[in-house]
């Protein structure tokens, strides 16, 4: 539990003051610092437990975006599973995730690819959206009849959601399935976990989720996943613990999906805080969480 009260600590002293932002999107100086210096502490916590040295971790530069494969030689098994990391839209990198997903990849027996996807507030929506898409275009179009599924955890269950509605815009084959741990949807903030969930929370709260969503979409309603419509949509495992403020923005985008999408699933995790395979990869509740996904997969691949 160590790391998660530096991050509280850390969230503590770390206030953005939102109205430093203008028209396009700029952000003063004294902000772009403290963010820079959250970056580094972010990928610290990516040492918080050794990685799994079994697994093999190539880079690769796909759709101008660089791209890391985890386990690239399992890759004739035609199964590809996207990784989508969190972050608020403005944190994480590879520093960050190769430990557990190289944990991941061990667990699921399967090729990973994590996308590092640019960030804000230098790069707002839909940059990152865009080249999540093109990403994913790219596989789609290289590794034709392979099953692509897509895991996110915080706002890259966010961006996962938004990858959906982006395939079936360009008439492209949505991914297999998708599963969302922690996920952040809803970038109002205004879910009533975001107040009853917060005492039991040390990790985030609802005016530094918020500063972020302004960073990143600037309010614009068609950056938010929560306002997205679906007629379809791929099976979805949603994962979260009962101990975070986003909650419900697990428990509200499973009663909307449900009824379109039967295959979905929503588990909670008790005691959990936010992404807990983060934290603790080694886990009772990791180890099954990763067990569930890895089930839940191969049920819709």
């Amino acid at each position: 539990m160590k790391n998660i009260f530096k991050i509280l600590i850390t969230l503590m002293v770390f206030q953005l003051n939102i109205t430093n932002l203008n028209a396009q999107n700029k952000v003063a100086d004294s902000t772009m610092q403290k963010i820079n210096g959250f970056r580094g502490f972010y990928e610290s916590l990516g040492k918080t437990y050794p990685p799994d040295n079994t697994v093999s971790v190539s880079e690769e530069t796909i759709s101008s975006v660089k791209t890391y494969w985890f386990n690239k030689n399992l890759i004739n098994q035609k199964q590809i599973i996207i990784y989508l990391h969190g972050g608020v839209y403005t944190y994480g990198s590879i520093n960050a995730y190769r430990a557990m997903l190289t944990h991941m990849a061990t667990a699921l027996k399967s090729s990973i690819l994590y996308i590092e996807y640019s960030l804000s507030p230098e790069h707002p929506y839909p940059t990152a959206n865009n080249e999540v898409f093109g990403v994913y275009k790219e596989l789609t179009k290289k590794y034709p009849n392979y099953k692509i599924s897509v895991i996110g955890d915080s706002a890259g269950g966010g961006l996962a959601i938004y990858l959906v509605k982006d395939a079936q815009k360009a008439n492209l084959p949505v991914p297999a399935s998708l599963a969302l741990i922690s996920p952040w949807i809803d970038l109002k903030c205004d879910n009533q976990s975001y107040t009853t969930k917060q005492a039991v929370d040390p990790i985030l709260k609802k005016d530094f989720l918020f500063g972020h969503a302004q960073m990143y979409a600037a309010g614009k309603k068609e950056a938010d996943p929560s306002e997205i419509r679906f007629k379809k949509f791929p099976p979805v495992f949603l994962l979260v613990g009962t101990d975070e403020v986003l909650n419900d923005d697990s428990r509200n985008f499973y009663s909307y999906i449900k009824p379109i999408q039967k295959k979905s699933k929503f588990k909670e995790f008790a005691g959990q805080k936010h992404v807990w395979l983060f934290s603790h990869i080694d886990s009772k509740e990791s180890v099954e969480a990763m067990s569930d996904i890895k089930e839940f997969l191969l049920a819709n691949n």
